[in-house]
């Protein structure tokens, strides 16, 4: 009998964890999406929800959708109006953006870093400098660096107070920029057309410790429209210090309870994107030259390892974008057809932290990207412009996508599916990957799979001669680009090889 008590503990201990882990497994998960990856048919998508602010308005993708699940991927993109300000945010998860028109400054806060930027003029008007000057000469006094103290008040009084913040870096049209998880980070748009941006946050990465929904953690602001998918869209979003009781902030911040309530937004409806009354001064460096060179990107050529980025970048002065726009950074170009650049972990360190890359690619219209697909990675393709037709095959050589592609619409490729793109009108885009250095596999062209099998081979897998099976392997000398020749081309071809 007590053997039997014993066995029947066991047995309930035994459930009680497998329902846990099935519990831990799909939290977060609609039932319906429980099977993430069952991707027998893939579609175009657009953008499916806006949140509009004072200067802008973020537009959203679907993140339960099938195919973005399945990646395990956010999309949104970013559009701020000219004198717009984006007010810091920051993510659980890896983000990377490309910046696809305008331009503008940005800055990120990494905690414990250095403030090394800071204004050449002294601010105006010691009404608020003066109690911070006060403690800090009180400080000064007190503590064990009174000297240094001491010398601090003296310079404040005759300078002024001088603001002093974290780097703070341009950006514009063709950067691809990288944002680690839990780094806040605010955009400005400089410029005098909207600033576009296109973002991903790689949810399903490691570093994202919570469930797969995207969560946005704002310093500033709120947004009355309340959030995108998950439990937080039908309610409002405020920003992170509402929460806090107001004594509680004033102490912390060694303010009184009326500025401490001003810094919970309450009463502002905004957004998430203000506009910025008068001019936007910070402390910056003037504008960097059209393009880098390789010189000034790798000083002491290439990395030992994906883990040596040299003692001249920290995570302090780590390099966050990297433009890809530039002809003359090309990886692949063919005059009258197109250009390819990818940017990696090897071209931009960052990229090894947060395990994603990009690629961008720019075809003229009679121009196709050879078969191809990706061997480690997911692959999110947004059309930047012009329009295309693009194939997608799946693991049981079913065609599970042929649609035309067009200006602001994307396309999930997931890991292994192979691809190909037929540009119909100067198509761009750029194409995120969630891995640091993802590679493809091609399936036509001169470092093609099938042009490295032997001929024998080929004959007898497809049932061919050997003169077919030569045309095969050796008539498309290109490795990714290639013309896209009409179906009369081909009907002449055709007649001319008879």
């Amino acid at each position: 009998m007590i053997k039997l008590d014993h066995l029947l503990v066991a047995t309930f201990g035994v459930l009680l964890v497998l329902n846990g882990c099935l519990a831990r497994q799909s939290l977060g998960v609609p039932p319906q999406l429980r099977n993430e990856c069952n991707l027998d048919n893939l579609d175009v998508l657009q953008a499916t929800e806006t949140i509009k602010s004072e200067a802008g308005q973020i537009e959203y993708w679907d993140h339960n959708h099938l195919q973005i699940r399945c990646a395990g991927v956010s999309i949104s993109r970013l559009v701020i109006e000219q004198g717009g300000l984006y007010l810091p945010t920051f993510f659980s998860s890896p983000k990377i953006s490309y910046v696809v028109q305008g331009m503008g400054i940005s800055g990120r806060v990494i905690p414990g870093c250095a403030e090394t930027f800071m204004d050449s003029q002294p601010m105006q008007g010691q009404q608020q400098g003066q109690p911070w000057q006060g403690q800090q000469g009180q400080q000064g006094q007190q503590g064990q660096q009174g000297q240094q103290g001491q010398q601090g008040q003296q310079q404040q009084g005759q300078q002024g107070f001088r603001d002093m913040h974290q780097k703070v870096e341009h950006v514009r049209h063709g950067d691809v920029i990288a944002i680690t998880p839990g780094s806040a980070h605010w955009i400005y748009n400089t410029g005098d057309q909207p600033l576009v941006i296109i973002s991903l946050l790689d949810i399903a990465n490691y570093q994202n410790q919570l469930d797969r929904n995207p969560r946005v953690f704002r310093l500033a602001g709120n947004n009355p429209q309340g959030g995108f998918g998950g439990p937080q869209q039908q309610q409002s979003q405020q920003n992170m210090l509402s929460g806090f009781d107001p004594q509680v902030l004033a102490q912390a911040l060694k303010i009184d309870v009326r500025l401490a309530q001003e810094l919970q937004n309450k009463q502002d409806n905004r957004g998430n994107i203000v506009r910025v009354r008068g001019p936007f001064q910070v402390a910056r460096p003037p504008l960097r030259q059209s393009y880098e060179s390789e010189k000034w990107r790798h000083p002491r050529g290439p990395p030992q390892s994906p883990q040596d980025n040299g003692l001249e970048e920290t995570i302090c002065s780590m390099r966050t974008h990297e433009n890809i726009d530039d002809p003359a950074r090309a990886d692949v170009y063919k005059p009258n057809l197109g250009r390819v650049t990818s940017v990696n972990s090897l071209t931009l360190p960052i990229l090894q932290y947060v395990r994603l890359s990009a690629t961008r690619g720019i075809i003229q219209g009679n121009a196709m990207v050879l078969p191809k697909y990706n061997m480690n990675a997911n692959e999110i393709l947004y059309c930047t412009r012009g329009q295309a037709r693009i194939q997608v095959v799946n693991d049981n050589g079913q065609n599970v996508l042929d649609q035309q592609v067009q200006k602001g619409q994307l396309v999930v490729i997931p890991q292994g599916f192979a691809y190909v793109v037929q540009s119909q009108n100067n198509f761009e885009w750029i194409s995120f990957k969630t891995n640091a250095n993802a590679m493809i596999s091609t399936l036509a062209g001169r470092t093609s799979a099938l042009r490295a099998l032997p001929l024998e081979v080929l004959t007898n897998a497809y049932q061919i001669s050997l003169e077919e099976a030569r045309r095969i392997k050796f008539n498309t000398l290109e490795t990714t680009l290639t013309h896209a020749r009409s179906g009369q081309q081909q009907l002449i071809d055709q007649i001319v090889e008879a």
